[in-house]
């Protein structure tokens, strides 16, 4: 028996409110003043709405771009006197083992300079293969098509620096690359694919060229030739050292017996002289000066036409400028890179993309500060509007109010009456507010109906990224205060007299 008071009492207001806002509202000449709230809430959170999908777009596009020329994570060599770390399939397998991780690719680069008949830029070059990550590329071509091939002469350039160098598809154009031991190395290299990002700092300054050259033009590794002569002279060449080399001979019987040949220095050699080896091994190795550049091997085997040379392809070949670390969706940046760091040998360190780009995530974190902004000021037009509206419905409804105080209504419950046809009035607003909201980013993420200056926003559409469990913590922080600002002007209503009201209606 002791629920049923409270059970009446909270449901006439709500009846009553519901009443208010019904069939009697359309005859009410506070009508006007209720719909211009409505339309004021509606809009704000229409506004929300469209602004957070419009940023969280802007972030999520450019990070995108900025990660597919990078990766969430670069691992790197942490020796002063090495630009490079050495291939090592095990530490790539115990990082690709994280929880974190979602794939890892050895990546090469080197600044370098491109030279036309016309004009000369400076760019970061980058090299592609079989084990680097192309996915970003891929998507961004328009014309051409990626070099497969590590012994290709293809470049590919963004659109952007193929005006910048007046160049077209298939043209030459010389390039060079800064650093390393062998300082710089030229090569010339046809135009054979364009791309384009719209990330314009990018795209006007990476070039695309087969990871091979890289390598090779860098001097990451020693590479090692013999050259036979005629009269059965082998010599020695090297390729890609700075420093003095030292040679290593060893002969190899038919029955694979190593045999210690008493040859020393690049030669020439008189090959008669293993006359009784099946096969000569050649190993170039860096001296102490240049401990960093990998060894080489060439191996002559002798057949029916003779002695033949065989080189194994060049030490450079195990090098790279490190390895690049693609996260998991939803991945934490720092976790994941302690974690990786962590499963990484003596002299390697890891270099996230926020430290590698840091002006860029700077400029896209200031840009929840202007949704936060935006989001206070659309709730406080709406507790504004609703505050008006209200004032309006209780000074319209004072004879009302009279009449009810005088049949018993305690003053909590005319309050509570108030506070829910507000409350109605709230969530018609929030509802249509919802429908413009997502019916306006819906249009534009389908038809890419607003464009923008890339050079100015990096991208040339409005991107689009609606992120529902955001924009529906937000909707229900934005009601909630909302929601509870209208008690305030619900309050007026306590200080309606029975008697004055009465007085007032006659």
């Amino acid at each position: 028996m002791k629920n049923k008071p409270s059970r009446r009492s909270t449901f006439l207001p709500r009846r009553l409110a519901a009443r208010l806002s019904g069939s009697q509202a359309a005859s009410s000449w506070s009508r006007p003043v209720v719909q211009i709230a409505t339309a004021g809430v509606s809009l704000g959170i229409a506004l929300i709405i469209v602004a957070s999908s419009i940023v969280h777009g802007f972030q999520s596009e450019v990070r995108d771009l900025v990660v597919g020329f990078g990766s969430d994570i670069q691992i790197l060599s942490t020796l002063p006197q090495a630009q490079q770390v050495v291939l090592d399939p095990e530490t790539a397998h115990r990082v690709a083992e994280l929880d974190a991780v979602q794939a890892i690719h050895p990546f090469y680069t080197k600044p370098g300079l491109l030279q036309s008949s016309e004009t000369l830029e400076g760019v970061m070059v980058k090299g592609i293969g079989s084990d680097t990550y192309q996915d970003m590329l891929l998507q961004s071509m328009q014309a051409g098509r990626i070099p497969v091939l590590a012994s290709s002469d293809s470049v590919v350039l963004s659109a952007v620096l193929l005006n910048q160098l007046e160049l077209e598809l298939g043209d030459r154009v010389s390039m060079y690359l800064i650093g390393g031991p062998t300082g710089m190395r030229a090569k010339t290299l046809t135009v054979g694919g364009v791309y384009e990002t719209g990330l314009l700092e990018y795209d006007a300054s990476f070039v695309f060229i087969p990871k091979g050259n890289i390598q090779q033009m860098a001097g990451w590794g020693l590479e090692a030739q013999v050259r036979i002569s005629n009269n059965q002279q082998a010599e020695a060449l090297v390729f890609g050292a700075s420093y003095p080399v030292q040679y290593s001979w060893t002969g190899f019987r038919a029955n694979a017996d190593r045999v210690p040949l008493s040859w020393r220095g690049k030669g020439p050699h008189n090959l008669d002289e293993a006359a009784s080896m099946s096969s000569v091994e050649l190993v170039v190795t860096a001296r102490d000066s240049d401990p960093y550049l990998t060894a080489d091997t060439v191996m002559l085997r002798f057949g029916e036409g003779g002695w033949l040379a065989i080189p194994a392809g060049g030490g450079w070949r195990f090098h790279a400028s490190g390895y690049e670390v693609f996260l998991k969706e939803g991945a934490n940046l720092g976790a994941a890179d302690e974690a990786v760091y962590a499963a990484l040998p003596l002299g390697w360190g890891t270099e996230t993309v926020l430290e590698q780009a840091p002006e860029m995530f700077t400029w896209l974190g200031m840009l929840d500060l202007n949704v936060e902004i935006i989001i206070g000021l659309m709730v406080l037009i709406s507790v504004i509007n609703m505050t008006s509206a209200l004032l309006i419905i209780i000074l319209e409804r004072r004879a009302m109010v009279g009449m009810l105080k005088a049949l018993g209504m305690a003053d909590g419950q005319v309050l509570m009456m108030f506070f829910w046809q507000a409350v109605r009035i709230l969530g018609r607003g929030f509802l249509f507010g919802n429908i413009i909201g997502f019916a306006v980013v819906t249009l534009q993420h389908e038809t890419g109906l607003i464009t923008l200056d890339p050079q100015a926003y990096y991208v040339h559409v409005v991107p689009i990224r609606v992120d529902v469990s955001s924009i529906l913590g937000i909707e229900l922080m934005a009601f909630v205060i909302c929601a509870i600002s209208m008690w305030l002007p619900a309050w007026a209503s306590m200080r309606i007299l029975p008697a004055a009201a009465m007085k007032l209606k006659d």
